[in-house]
């Protein structure tokens, strides 16, 4: 039999290292082998299980109810749901070298040109089937709204194509998104995902959200343009362990920035949570933003490595 360290089993799986540790932790989904280095080594059965559990998890199951199962039972079960017979070897997800990706985001990009809108629908829905949920969170979201952005600034895409693309993206995240809450989650700590009233950019909070999900994170997705107010009364209700906020910007109004916002977010809460914050602000009003013992993400990649200890 072959044996796998766990940067291929995780590759082989699509199920995140990160992941791949906590579930043989916490629920001892397998059991893999130890090299002389004491480093794990995992079995094709082992691979197997755990891309299973993961398709799992995506189609609604709670992992703490299905991580002890044979691989045997987990078949039954994804049959069922599935309503076709389960193929051998086929739930693996498939390794996604570079140039796969890049020729996802070339047809993205020359379909975008032409509002080739079934492509685009099309090239979307595919990633969302074959990458896990981070993947497609910072190796398709972030590049490519990087570059849309710099296309719109150059004049080679037009904003009304930037908010058709923005419109699809939103559409399938957002199917994740009630898969995700679907779910029976072992652990009840919640994070509200929002951007402040005046912020109407949502990609980042999506990708945000993406990473929650991929993670097993608990969380409730409010939207764009909140209200200090308006969110409090959110979190007064829920009782959320973190305020996750996203914004391109520190001034969000005339006369109102972001410390305003969240002095008036403070005033109103009944509530202690933690206040997260991601976006692009100046060093001055990051440092006063973290006065304020905000934690803050200067990026998706930032905040992917935060969750993944969470």
């Amino acid at each position: 039999m072959q044996y796998f360290n766990i940067q291929l089993a995780s590759q082989l799986s699509g199920v995140a290292s990160a992941t791949i540790r906590a579930w043989e932790k916490r629920y001892n989904a397998v059991v893999p082998e130890r090299a002389e280095n004491k480093h794990r080594l995992y079995s094709e059965r082992d691979i197997e299980k755990l891309g299973l559990l993961y398709r799992l998890t995506e189609l609604g199951q709670s992992i703490g109810k299905i991580a002890h199962l044979d691989l045997e039972n987990l078949k039954e079960i994804y049959s069922s749901l599935m309503n076709k017979p389960y193929e051998d070897g086929k739930i693996i997800t498939p390794p996604h070298d570079k140039m796969d990706i890049e020729k996802l985001m070339t047809s993205l990009h020359l379909a975008l040109t032409g509002y080739k809108i079934d492509i685009i629908s099309h090239e979307l829905e595919k990633a969302r089937g074959l990458l896990s949920p981070r993947e497609l969170c910072l190796e398709i979201l972030v590049p490519l709204f990087q570059e849309i952005g710099a296309r719109v600034a150059n004049g080679s895409i037009t904003i009304a194509q930037e908010h058709t693309l923005s419109a699809l993206v939103r559409f399938y995240v957002g199917q994740t998104i009630g898969q995700h809450y679907r779910k029976i989650h072992n652990r009840e700590e919640l994070i509200l995902i929002t951007t402040p009233e005046g912020e109407l950019h949502e990609i980042g909070i999506l990708g945000a959200s993406l990473l929650c999900v991929h993670y097993g994170v608990k969380f409730i997705f409010l939207g764009t343009n909140l209200p200090a107010v308006s969110l409090a009364e959110a979190a007064n209700a829920l009782n959320p362990k973190v305020i996750l906020l996203g914004t391109s910007r520190y001034e969000l109004a005339a006369g109102f920035n972001v410390s305003d916002y969240i002095r008036t977010l403070n005033e109103s809460l009944k509530v202690k949570p933690a206040i997260w914050m991601g976006g692009q602000v100046k060093a001055q009003q990051k440092m006063e933003l973290e006065k304020k013992k905000i934690q803050f993400f200067s990026s998706l990649e930032a905040l992917d490595q935060y969750l993944a200890k969470f």
